[in-house]
């Protein structure tokens, strides 16, 4: 059974979701305050209930209490709001719905919702293990930091929730992209450590840098995996994306493998869309 949390929702809004979703979903209503554990839940649903300022708040410290899992955040908004369903999206909501729309419209959108990204194949993992090994070495060597392998999932968006991301594209015998997404803290502690000094000395300019060198050590020291392999590639020079919600780009029509790795509290993502030029039986 799918587990929804509904946070602060009216009991209109949760009645509608009750017939929309049916025996085949279980409940719980809570208040935004109550301690909130995303990764028991299948999809989290907020009502719009009050200033803009404060949902956006709202959304955004749920969807970075996800770390990075891929939880639906669904907002449903009041019937007279004219608020642009992009201030919602970019905060972390990943639907905007209303009551307005037709039941079985809304009841198709939220059951989508509700299918599980698919894992990746066993050809897949193939590519795939060499960038989760060398992602745990280089955070050890350059940051001292003991970082722990968490899970990977196929996305089909280019959004993505953190504060700073770094991306380098990929050509050669394969071709793609590969990013890595973090928040502004886990950024800074990272970036202190490999350039070893205290984190008050760390700006905004040495994370922006720090982060593009992140990527690009280990997209590097993941190619020497490859050598001889349809999987070789060489490297673009890094490009570093900042702001909650930003959107990535990656080759139109490719799959994206989402690696998520935990640090102590905190999570990021590696994000790697790489196809080889010569078909793999």
């Amino acid at each position: 059974m799918n587990k929804i949390v509904l946070i602060d929702c009216s009991s209109e809004v949760t009645s509608a979701l009750a017939e929309l979703l049916g025996e085949q979903c279980s409940l719980s209503n809570i208040s935004s305050e109550d301690r909130i554990v995303p990764e028991e839940n299948r999809m989290i649903v907020l009502e719009a209930d009050a200033s803009p300022d404060a949902i956006y708040l709202k959304i955004s410290r749920i969807r970075a209490a996800c770390k990075f899992k891929d939880i639906p955040i669904i907002v449903i908004k009041r019937r007279e709001d004219r608020i642009p369903l992009e201030h919602f999206l970019s905060s972390g909501a990943t639907e905007v719905l209303s009551l307005d729309a037709p039941p079985g419209a809304c009841r198709q959108i939220l059951r989508g919702h509700l299918i599980p990204n698919r894992k990746p194949l066993e050809k897949e993992m193939a590519y795939l293990v060499p960038f989760i090994e060398n992602t745990v070495q280089v955070l050890k060597t350059t940051a001292s930091l003991e970082v722990a392998f968490r899970e990977v999932y196929f996305s089909n968006t280019f959004r993505i929730f953190g504060d700073i991301s770094g991306i380098i594209g990929l050509s050669g015998e394969s071709e793609g992209t590969v990013a890595v997404t973090l928040y502004w803290r886990l950024a800074r502690n990272i970036i202190a450590r490999m350039m070893n000094v205290q984190e008050e000395r760390i700006n905004a300019e040495y994370i922006h840098d720090g982060v593009g060198e992140l990527i690009n050590v280990i997209s590097g020291s993941t190619k020497k995996r490859f050598k001889g392999t349809p999987f070789h590639f060489e490297l673009s020079l890094p490009t570093v994306v900042v702001g909650s919600g930003h959107q990535l780009g990656h080759p139109e029509g490719s799959s994206i493998a989402v690696l998520i790795f935990d640090v102590d509290d905190s999570a990021f993502v590696l994000q790697v869309c790489l196809k080889p030029k010569k078909h793999l039986i």
